[in-house]
């Protein structure tokens, strides 16, 4: 599984999202891991400036928060960047006759 930097911690917010910094914008939803490659959480919402954003991070219950410190390093897989499909998906057509 191939791996893109996504940025650093900042610090644990009053709601328990991880809050990090990065260079890029990242998809939503998609699932960050730590510096041991581990699964930690998902993203929850991308704010502030579109060059270098504030990302949300909704931590894993498994996962404890006071493991996090600032300036770690985190990472977002690339196999998590899935389109998601619109429109008539699962959905049978009507024949006309």
């Amino acid at each position: 599984m191939s791996m893109n930097y996504l940025g650093t911690v900042l610090h644990i917010s009053n709601s328990g999202k991880l809050i990090a910094r990065s260079n890029t914008t990242p998809p939503s939803g998609a699932f960050i891991y730590n510096n041991d490659k581990n699964k930690v959480g998902k993203i929850a919402n991308v704010f502030g400036p579109t060059k270098k954003p504030f990302i949300a991070i909704n931590l894993f219950k498994s996962v404890d928060k006071n493991s996090f410190l600032s300036a770690d390093d985190l990472y977002v897989s690339l196999n998590s960047q899935k389109r998601k499909r619109r429109g008539q998906h699962g959905k049978k057509k009507k024949k006309k006759n």
